[in-house]
């Protein structure tokens, strides 16, 4: 696992806080969410401000124009760019939650999703983030990864556990050669059930699409290959 930085991870908090309100946040709602004090805070915010990563007016912040440039700069889409109604017809589609997934470091964020009851559309509002292996979207993330990485991932989950990391890395390798994963959704819907395939763009990995059932019964019939076939489309 990677060494975390404080003032690194507060930054990145921000940010993240800043674009899950299209309306602005105050400084003390921020400083909630990445657990500082408003004095620290306010440096940070000034800082991030003053370099147009973040914007503020009427004592309101929002993602500033600075994160944009730096994608088009870069010239590949770090992520995958997927419509919203896109999401909701294959939601419709499938009878299911679809949830849209990218790898930010060690962990899978979710960027979109649609067609998910009340309960669970809170509960993905509030925790956007999951470790990589914790998730069929992640565990296909993770499952294209390099070699070296992919070792470092499994390791780090199950420190002390060779057997255990070892197993996971074998699910990877199950996961390339089907082209999707099938297992359990994670800590968000404990008990369900999802199947997760790979968004590419020029043949590299950039996303996770997924969907989970929270039934008894195994997933409907035909979701992973409606997953496959938006995920083929969409890909190019």
């Amino acid at each position: 696992m990677r060494n975390h930085h404080r003032t690194v991870d507060r930054v990145a908090g921000l940010l993240e806080a800043a674009a899950r309100r299209p309306g602005g946040s105050s400084l003390s709602a921020l400083a909630r969410r990445v657990g500082a004090p408003v004095s620290s805070v306010q440096k940070l915010v000034d800082g991030l401000v003053a370099t147009g990563y973040l914007d503020e007016r009427d004592r309101r912040y929002t993602l500033g124009p600075a994160p944009w440039m730096l994608a088009a700069r870069a010239g590949e889409p770090p992520v995958p760019a997927i419509p919203h109604e896109a999401l909701d017809q294959l939601a419709r589609h499938t009878g299911l939650p679809v949830l849209l997934a990218a790898r930010i470091g060690d962990d899978a964020v979710y960027l979109d999703w649609a067609g998910a009851d009340e309960g669970f559309d809170v509960a993905l509002s509030a925790r956007v983030r999951a470790p990589l292996p914790d998730t069929a979207a992640g565990r296909v993330l993770l499952a294209h990864l390099g070699q070296a990485q992919r070792k470092r991932v499994a390791l780090a989950a199950h420190d002390g556990d060779p057997g255990a990391a070892a197993a996971l890395l074998d699910t990877c390798a199950r996961i390339r050669a089907d082209g999707f994963e099938r297992g359990a959704s994670g800590a968000l819907l404990p008990g369900a059930v999802a199947v997760a395939v790979a968004l590419r763009h020029d043949g590299r990995v950039t996303g996770a699409l997924s969907a989970a059932d929270r039934g008894n019964g195994p997933l409907p019939a035909g979701v992973a290959e409606a997953l496959a076939d938006a995920a083929g489309a969409w890909s190019t």
